[in-house]
């Protein structure tokens, strides 16, 4: 098996609040839980448009299923994010697998 991030690598916290769909054509969210334990790594990009060059600036968050907090937490799309003051939104969440069948950790990339 895998060994699970190292604390010492997840140095930030932040806010996950649940996606519960859309009510009058408004984004509503469930109870917001508390993050320990996870990292948010910045990505930058860049698109070309038909208006020219666009920035696509995101985050990617780490969360390891062993260390970070609250054990047990499956993040979504669709979920709202915060680190910090920035409110983000999750994009996609990519399970990485461990040398087991089971999930090491979660990449959600952010925007």
């Amino acid at each position: 098996m895998s060994n699970p991030i190292p604390r010492r690598l997840l140095v930030h916290s932040g806010t996950l609040a649940p996606y519960a769909g859309t009510v009058n054509s408004i984004k509503t969210y469930g109870t917001a839980v508390a993050l320990s334990f996870v990292r948010f790594e910045p990505v930058k990009q860049n698109a070309m448009t038909s208006l020219g060059e666009m920035k696509s600036d995101r985050f990617i968050m780490f969360f390891d299923c062993k260390n970070s907090l609250p054990a047990g937490t499956v993040p979504a799309i669709g979920d709202k994010i915060t680190f910090g003051a920035l409110v983000l939104f999750a994009r996609k969440v990519t399970p990485c697998y461990g040398s087991a069948a089971a999930v090491h950790h979660f990449e959600v990339s952010c925007v």
